[in-house]
């Protein structure tokens, strides 16, 4: 059996947030394969503390990894003052296939997969495109954990998780798939203050969630529980008309918001600047502007770091990406940069910074610490859908009982996903076409 077979049978998908299925990158081929432990998203130390816990772990997936896909060259990529994640994994590098230790400056995103290629490799990955068309397979470390769990034949049910804020014990806590962020939150010795909202993810790219029922998936990589008034709360409860009406009335068109765009930076034709102009047009924007949609990464960067007056070009990007996906609109944008613009060597927002200006600085976290498990639910809600594709077809009926790490929802036929397994044992109380809810066995 392949790695790639090994690891579809145990349903990995990409840990750092998209979640690709892995069985599908690994069937790849490429000349370097890229472990990325950069975590540059501030209050996140997931990837460090996983790496620390689990290091011969993800060292020997990554060497597995870059064999099944044929890469010569095989690199682990951490920021430079990640002192305890480089003093754990230096000494492993020298036994077996070599593998080489890239230092990332702490800027941000450098953990954004087109980003991390260019520090690494000096390629550009084409606009609309992925790693692979440039010879590179990138896997979070996380991933790389569960690739070689799936080795000795474990499927994902678990997913390490920070959990940082207004909590009474922030940390990284392992959490079983499906377990209510609620839970999650007591396990951490629940809220220091009743007004706090939280956020799925880093406070750059996470998700307000709107209720705490929301369940763990193999792709939630925290948890930050935070002020009501924070300034990544309140961004998030903007609605897309004030945004428009923002952009029409106070954009002044200084174009920062493109000049420190990291896309932009890598040659891409993305001008976010363009696109706040455009608002002014309503609904008649050039289709050119509104396909500039399809090649924002939704950073962050221009809202957070680069305009000066509190617009969100990446709101306004996001909307033109859900019209012309809609629309069923073909990508325009399939251009190969030969090289990264001369500024992207050194236009970039330094991530403490970046944690400042969302007021975050003071729930920063260390860069290691015991991992701590979260015990059973009394119910998981596995959720159909939690990675790239068409959702996992549910091979469980109401009443069947289930043991933890038996597969309960399967990979369409013919389609690109992921399978699904039981994270505790105990009996299957509810099923749709969306979610597999598994009651405690008493």
């Amino acid at each position: 059996m392949t790695l790639a077979d090994q690891v579809r049978q145990a349903g990995v998908v990409g840990a750092g947030g998209a979640g690709f299925p892995t069985h599908v990158k690994l069937a790849a081929r490429a000349d370097t394969l890229v472990a990325n432990g950069a975590e540059c998203e501030p209050l996140l130390v997931t990837d460090q503390w996983v790496t620390i816990a689990h290091a011969e772990a993800v060292i020997e997936a990554l060497r597995l990894a870059a064999d099944a896909v044929g890469a010569r060259r095989r690199v682990l990529a951490v920021k430079r003052h990640y002192h305890p994640v480089i003093d754990r994994v230096r000494p492993l590098l020298k036994d077996g296939p070599e593998v080489e230790l890239f230092l990332l400056d702490d800027f941000y995103p450098a953990g954004d997969e087109h980003v991390l290629v260019h520090e690494v490799t000096g390629r550009v990955v084409p606009e609309g495109g992925i790693p692979p068309e440039v010879g590179v397979v990138v896997q979070n470390v996380a991933t790389l954990l569960n690739i070689r769990r799936a080795v000795d034949g474990h499927p994902v049910i678990t997913r390490p998780i920070t959990v940082a804020g207004e909590v009474v014990r922030p940390g990284v806590y392992e959490a079983p798939v499906g377990t209510s962020v609620a839970e999650v939150i007591a396990a951490a010795g629940g809220a220091l203050r009743p007004d706090v909202a939280v956020i799925e993810g880093g406070p750059m790219m996470g998700w307000l969630l709107p209720s705490l029922d929301h369940p763990v998936t193999k792709t939630t990589s925290g948890y930050l529980v935070l002020p009501s008034d924070n300034p990544a709360v309140l961004s998030r409860k903007v609605s897309m008309a004030t945004q428009m009406r923002r952009a029409t009335a106070v954009c002044c068109q200084c174009r920062t918001c493109t000049d420190l765009c990291p896309r932009a930076l890598l040659g891409h034709r993305i001008r976010p600047h363009l696109a706040m102009r455009a608002a002014l047009a309503g609904w008649a924007v050039p289709p050119d502007v509104l396909a500039m949609g399809y090649l924002c990464s939704q950073c962050g960067v221009c809202e957070v770091y680069a305009c000066t007056m509190g617009l969100s070009p990446r709101a306004i990007l996001g909307e033109y990406r859900g019209r012309v996906g809609a629309a069923k609109t073909p990508n325009p944008y399939r251009n190969r940069p030969e090289a990264a613009e001369e500024a992207q060597a050194w236009a970039r927002a330094p991530k403490p910074r970046v944690t400042m200006r969302l007021n975050l600085a003071e729930y920063v976290l260390p860069h290691d610490g015991a991992i701590v498990p979260v015990p059973d639910p009394w119910e998981v809600c596995l959720l159909l859908k939690q990675h790239v594709g068409a959702p996992a077809v549910a091979r469980v009926r109401k009443g069947d009982a289930v043991v933890r790490g038996q597969m309960v929802a399967d990979i369409p036929e013919g389609a690109l996903g992921a399978r699904l397994h039981a994270s505790i044992d105990g009996v299957v109380s509810f099923v749709d076409d969306r979610s597999i809810r598994i009651a405690r066995a008493p």
